[in-house]
């Protein structure tokens, strides 16, 4: 009896967006565990028909346990501590935040060019160490004379993140596709404005608590980003409906369900019983 989990699928809906040898590798081990495997645990409805569409994974075989974020850490920052990353990182009294690694599957040049029709006084930070194919990112930035509004943080330590979130006026995830997607948690639960793109796992993930767009258009990511950002009452709403968008999600109760599968698998028949 074997137990695999599968993130996400990317590789298959943009194929562009991964080197091929990376792209070949994540194919032939995810087609290979998936048949093994007696059960598939998939990190979202996404993930779960995404298998069944290219791998042919029959439904009953797949089970949903959505992850969670770490309480403990992902909270609102207090105000010394977001004055002090501001300094740290030399950060504009006003920016938005995006969180994820520097590679075309984040969709980073699309929220620049939407970016570059925002108010100057404005920044944008990223947080990410730099991934793959990146060079058509960085030379958007070049394109479009935005050297001093946009800045790459590279990796930030951990304890630096909430506050980050937490400065943000808005914390904008553009994902082409992601399987779940941690930072729409992490930053409801920091008390961040939410905006993020309109597929794959994002909505199953952001709840209400999100301003969505169409990811392949940067004329909507504009939109979006100037409906949240130009109209405090709207801000608020995303702020108040991700905080109550996070507690449908906990470890404790993804534990808890890996537990029963497990159960199910080695002891059949006990687990018939306390259900």
């Amino acid at each position: 009896n074997s137990i695999v989990t599968v993130h996400d699928l990317g590789y298959k809906f943009f194929p562009d967006a991964h080197p091929f040898f990376q792209r070949a590798y994540l194919d032939l081990s995810t087609r290979w565990n998936v048949k093994r495997a007696r059960v598939v645990v998939a990190d979202s409805i996404a993930t779960r028909d995404a298998l069944a569409k290219f791998y042919n994974a029959p439904r009953e075989k797949i089970r949903v346990v959505y992850p969670a974020y770490n309480a403990a850490i992902f909270k609102p920052g207090d105000g010394a501590d977001i004055e002090r990353v501001r300094a740290k990182y030399a950060l504009p009294k006003k920016y938005i935040l995006s969180v994820g690694t520097v590679q075309p599957r984040k969709n980073y040049a699309r929220l620049i060019e939407a970016f570059a029709q925002l108010p100057g006084e404005l920044g944008l930070a990223i947080v990410g160490k730099k991934g793959w194919l990146t060079d058509s990112i960085f030379a958007r930035v070049q394109t479009l004379n935005l050297q001093a509004r946009v800045q790459f943080l590279d990796y930030a330590p951990l304890q630096d993140l909430p506050p980050l979130y937490a400065g943000a006026q808005g914390a904008v995830f553009p994902s082409l596709y992601e399987g779940f997607g941690f930072p729409v948690l992490e930053a409801q639960a920091c008390g961040a404005a939410l905006l993020c793109a309109n597929t794959s796992a994002l909505p199953e993930a952001a709840g209400d608590g999100a301003e969505f767009f169409d990811p392949l258009n940067a004329a909507d990511i504009a939109r979006a980003l100037q409906n949240v950002l130009g109209n405090p009452a709207r801000r608020a709403e995303l702020i108040a409906r991700g905080r109550e968008n996070i507690k449908r999600f906990s470890w404790e109760r993804a534990a808890r369900e890996i537990l029963e599968i497990v159960s199910a698998l080695s002891f059949p028949l006990y687990a018939r019983a306390v259900k």
